[in-house]
């Protein structure tokens, strides 16, 4: 199992229409069928203590929540079909028929059910009840009405997962393009930086030149490859960090340039090109031309919980511009991104020295 170090894309174990229909399977067979012959036996226990009330219940439970069934998923369609679209005088004409015509069914139902002859005794002789004892419309309506509000209450709850899903899938989109977007920015600001020091190289007439140029066709390579990838192996980019500072080594020989990489392995992922800018950065200020002996230490430390950066470089003696780069800039902003509260950074800006601590903090 590899640890990854980037945000990703949770992916779904079922497609979105079968989760919404198991939520609504799951909640007819309760209201209709599990909690009616629940209601029953509790009823029959504790008042009447009929022999045979456990088999006569169940089937009393069942016949009549199916039937009921069948009728509350006709107004589940009509909520959907009306109400949900803000066709309101539509939806209470529907209603209204909708309990009328509940009320005749209802009634029917009973008074059929009591006269079918191979139908079990004790279902038929409360069906006859019921229809003497409920024969009024108002009572079903009533009856009804609580019921309704449950399936109402279901079809807002599907909708709001439906719009809260809508919404996600939209701020994923949003992300990826505000990502991409970043990384498009990020790549021509490395090249022009790492030409730049090869121009310089060649104006001199150093030896050094054609090797550099070698090793940024490796670093290009990697960039077209495997950074637009959303993570890589952390040995591979330190690899290419490692080529990163082999150009700079040549560029600035005779200063202190440390590169210490501690605990990292092949199971650690990071997102391509995150650590670069805060390198490319040190170097930019910490060696300038105006820097008197300036160095740049960088260590890159993995430990069981979190990926450590820790980056300082010489202050030039003369104040420079500090405005920051569009590399760290748009780092800061994947960081944001793609770690949220997983990371930490820390700037330190001191007299003679400025260091940036990355925290990341891993995952499986």
């Amino acid at each position: 199992m590899r640890i990854r170090l980037n945000c990703h894309m949770q992916s779904r174990s079922l497609p979105n229409k079968f989760k919404y229909l198991a939520i609504e399977t799951v909640f007819f067979a309760l209201l209709f069928l599990i909690f009616p012959v629940l209601s029953n036996y509790e009823y029959n226990f504790i008042e009447l203590h009929k022999e045979r009330w456990l088999q006569e219940e169940t089937v009393l439970a069942i016949y009549y929540g199916l039937a009921e069934l069948l009728t509350s998923v006709v107004y589940y369609i009509i909520v959907r079909q009306f109400l949900f679209s803000k066709r309101f005088a539509r939806f209470i004409l529907f209603t209204v028929i909708y309990l009328v015509a509940y009320h005749f069914y209802r009634s029917g139902l009973y008074y059929a059910t009591a006269h079918m002859t191979f139908l079990p005794t004790h279902l038929r002789s409360v069906s006859q009840h019921w229809y003497d004892a409920h024969s009024r419309i108002n009572f079903s309506i009533v009856y009804m009405s609580t019921r309704l509000i449950c399936v109402v209450s279901l079809a807002y709850f599907i909708r709001s997962m439906k719009q809260d899903e809508l919404l996600n899938t939209l701020r994923e989109q949003h992300l990826l393009t505000e990502l991409n977007y970043l990384k498009a920015q990020l790549h021509p600001h490395f090249f022009f930086n790492t030409i730049n020091n090869i121009y310089a190289l060649a104006l001199k007439g150093s030896a050094e030149t054609a090797g550099m140029v070698a090793r940024l066709g490796d670093m290009m390579r990697y960039i077209l490859d495997e950074a637009e990838q959303d993570s890589v192996s952390l040995c591979r980019e330190i690899s290419f960090l490692n080529d990163y500072m082999a150009l700079e080594r040549i560029r600035h020989e005779g200063h202190e340039i440390i590169f210490d990489v501690q605990g990292v392995h092949n199971e650690v992922e990071i997102a391509p090109l995150l650590l670069l800018p805060f390198i490319e950065n040190a170097f930019k200020h910490g060696l300038s031309e105006d820097t008197n002996r300036g160095f740049v230490k960088i260590i890159i430390c993995v430990t069981s919980t979190e990926l450590i950066l820790d980056v300082a470089n010489s202050k030039p003696v003369a104040k420079q511009n500090s405005r920051t780069g569009i590399g760290i800039r748009n780092v800061q902003k994947r960081l944001d991104l793609l770690y949220a509260s997983r990371y930490q950074l820390e700037v330190r800006d001191e007299q003679q020295e400025y260091s940036v601590t990355l925290i990341l903090k891993r995952y499986d």
